[in-house]
């Protein structure tokens, strides 16, 4: 099998243009990674060697689970990140290294990517692994992807024009801007992951506490304006009933506590996964459930469900019907 070497991000925007326009062929690859994609982070100030603080732990917590959903998304179709195994929670889990002379930490992403691939290796076409695999590296390893959220983020706010200068994009950024938007056509599930990733660098912009500069990716900025940047709020979740007439696509029995499901809307065509566990519903409902998935029937569901950006993370069936009338007219919320 032929291999091809991310080493940098030039490479990468190089991968990423060749599978946007459909030029990788038809035959499989396997995709390696070189020194790249790497997430540092560096604190400078007094009392910032080799050390890290409480709030720079909480902001590699939020990386963490932005990893994780990326993963769950390619992988297993949702961004809850519940559904990942204790064996792949490990596989995708990093390890901070801390460098003396500041706080300056590195996260080596390259074995992440490189799993990421193995794992969506027979599930995509060679273009879109590529997209997929390089458009989630981009968004949250990349030099590009930290100056776009700065960028973005100092828009409209008080911000010392030196400062602004730092993180104002090149010709040749906003270029490669424009592949990753077609990026994003094509798999618009990075579009949530870049979200998430940004969640994730707002937390780290707000780790800057008292050290004098952060930078991420080698954009630094002072820590006024980190603060001034991460002062909006975090995007949250809400909560939406999404009632309605499902169909039973497949069901997944690995974890003990609880039972998995592929649902379809049949009115919508909105598919998502939901669960629930053995004692939170009639046996009754459980027979239901099983025939219409057998049978390949509707069945009317009653879900609540957490939304975060339109996407749905979290889904829990707390009852199942036979079609009321009407039914076909579901109650589904917009999200």
């Amino acid at each position: 099998m032929r291999q091809i070497v991310v080493k940098d991000e030039d490479s990468a925007f190089q991968l990423l243009q060749k599978a946007i326009n459909d030029e990788l062929g038809d035959q499989p690859f396997e995709l390696k990674f070189s020194g790249w994609p790497v997430l540092s982070i560096r604190l400078q100030g007094k009392g910032y060697d080799s050390t890290i603080t409480a709030d720079v732990a909480e902001a590699l917590v939020e990386v963490q689970r932005a990893l994780n959903r990326a993963y769950a998304r390619a992988v297993k179709g949702t961004s809850n990140s519940r559904t990942l195994t204790d064996g792949e929670r490990r596989d995708v889990q990093f390890q901070a290294k801390v460098k003396k002379g500041s706080s300056l930490i590195e996260i080596n992403l390259g074995e992440f990517a490189e799993k990421l691939a193995t794992a969506i290796s027979t599930k995509m076409t060679p273009e879109m692994i590529a997209i997929t695999v390089v458009g989630v590296a981009v968004v949250a390893g990349s030099t590009l992807a930290a100056k776009w959220y700065l960028n973005s983020k100092s828009k409209d706010k008080q911000i010392d024009s030196e400062e602004r200068t730092k993180v104002a994009l090149s010709k040749e950024e906003t270029r490669r801007l424009e592949v990753f938007a077609e990026a994003m056509t094509r798999a618009p599930a990075l579009r949530h992951a870049n979200a998430d990733f940004n969640d994730a660098r707002t937390e780290i912009m707000r780790s800057a506490g008292t050290a004098n500069t952060i930078a991420v990716n080698d954009v630094e900025i002072t820590s006024e304006t980190a603060r001034v940047i991460s002062t909006a709020s975090r995007t949250e979740s809400e909560e939406v009933q999404l009632n309605g007439t499902y169909l039973i696509l497949t069901t997944d029995l690995r974890q003990p506590d609880e039972i998995r499901m592929r649902v379809r809307n049949a009115k919508t065509g909105r598919e998502f996964l939901a669960g629930f566990r053995d004692s939170s519903l009639h046996q009754e409902q459980i027979r239901l459930l099983q025939d219409a998935e057998w049978n390949r029937t509707k069945v009317y569901l009653s879900i609540n469900a957490r939304s975060l950006r339109g996407e749905i993370t979290v889904a829990t069936v707390i009852s199942v019907g036979r079609q009321p009338n009407l039914a076909e007219q579901d109650s589904e919320a917009s999200s």
